[in-house]
């Protein structure tokens, strides 16, 4: 008897530690997959491409002047924003100066000469008409025979001495015209030569580099500033070759600075350069954006996403519901409490984390989501206890 109980209860305990692990495994590793239910939603998608890039200006001008000598101003300085026209910088100028002081006072002093001989003309013509009277007055006496010849000769010598007299005053205008001329353009060139001692802003924009100090002397043509073009500030940024064929000019994109990460800027694209980098495998695209204030660095860093294809209420899944088949996807399809792989053809795929479905799915099927690794587990025919996704 004692030889019976002892194996009986063996016997029991063998069969309830065989129970347990028959409950622990079917609880474990034999219970069926805990996944959620998705199917087909209409979804508005869009593709995009995305670089890294830098701020760049399309257009930087150098700003120099035009003549040599010593900077005696600077009015402006790296980072600040200027307007066309704008005085930059002045150089030494007391020279011109003083040449346009003595060109104003040469131009005023035949001014005045002009003056004083309109006056003598005036006067001249005066006495010509006076002498002409006499003289006509005279030659009617001296064909009477009332005035002597003599007398006659006098008036008539007079009458043409006043016309010689009124055209050497005419000629000394025309003499003091051709002065006053010389006079006006000599002004002008020593304003010019004054003005080209200030350097002004060629266009609008903003100062990348100041390349000179108060007191330096500079050369004509050197550069003193160098001016990016505000209406041309753009990212250029690098694209991987596989997704740049898909990006053309006119295409929406958005941009991100480093320097204002939470901040999203509406961009274009405005050029795709033709070369690829040989190198990198990349391509360069430039993306136009409304610069904000104050304005970035040039080459500060920026993140561009081009927007390269869009559509309208498809089918779609989220991307976590597909799995990888060799150089295509499937989904695990749900069909009485068991899963099957289905291969399915994908659309364009949208940074929300959906992507469209173009085939392999009708809007009644219900297909598998879960956690990566209960994806990368599932088989077919595994079972699953399904509960719908929540949106």
């Amino acid at each position: 008897m004692t030889f019976l109980t002892r194996h009986r209860k063996r016997l029991i305990i063998a069969t309830l530690v065989l129970g347990f692990l028959v409950v622990g495994l079917r609880l474990t590793l034999l219970a069926p997959y805990r996944i959620e239910s998705v199917g087909l939603e209409p979804h508005n998608l869009h593709r995009e491409a995305f670089g890294v890039g830098t701020v760049e200006a399309k257009v930087v001008v150098s700003v120099g002047s035009k003549i040599t000598g010593r900077v005696t101003a600077l009015n402006v300085d790296q980072g600040d924003r200027v307007r066309t026209g704008q005085l930059l910088a002045t150089l030494e100028n007391q020279d011109f100066q003083e040449q346009v002081s003595q060109a104003a006072h040469d131009l005023e002093r035949t001014a005045a000469d002009l003056v004083a001989n309109d006056a003598a003309i005036r006067q001249a013509e005066a006495n010509r008409a006076l002498t002409r009277k006499n003289y006509e007055r005279y030659q009617s006496l001296s064909q009477e025979g009332a005035v002597s010849r003599l007398d006659f000769e006098q008036k008539e010598n007079e009458h043409i001495a006043a016309q010689e007299a009124v055209n050497t005053l005419l000629a000394q205008r025309t003499s003091l015209e051709k002065q006053q001329k010389k006079a006006s353009a000599n002004l002008n060139f020593a304003k010019a030569k004054l003005a080209d001692t200030m350097v002004h802003a060629s266009c609008d924009g903003v100062v990348v580099s100041r390349e000179v100090e108060a007191g330096d002397a500079v050369v004509a043509g050197a550069p003193l500033f160098r001016i990016a073009d505000c209406h041309t500030i753009w990212v250029r940024a690098h694209v991987d070759e596989t997704v740049a064929g898909a990006i053309a000019v006119g295409q929406p994109a958005r941009v991100i600075l480093r320097s204002r990460p939470e901040q999203s800027l509406p961009g274009q694209v405005a050029r795709v350069e033709v070369e690829s980098d040989r190198v990198t495998e990349e391509r360069a695209i430039n993306v136009t954006f409304p610069v904000p204030s104050p304005i970035p660095p040039i080459g500060e860093q920026a993140e561009v996403y081009i927007i390269t294809g869009q559509k309208a209420q498809v089918p779609a899944l989220p991307q976590k519901a597909l799995v990888p088949i060799g150089k295509s996807y499937g989904v695990w399809l749900i069909q009485g409490g068991r899963v099957r792989l289905r291969p399915v053809q994908v659309g364009i795929s949208d940074p929300s984390g959906w992507i469209e479905i173009v085939g392999g799915l009708n809007s009644a099927d219900r297909v598998a989501l879960a956690p990566p690794e209960i994806m990368l587990r599932l088989k077919d025919n595994a079972r699953v206890s399904v509960s719908e996704a929540r949106s």
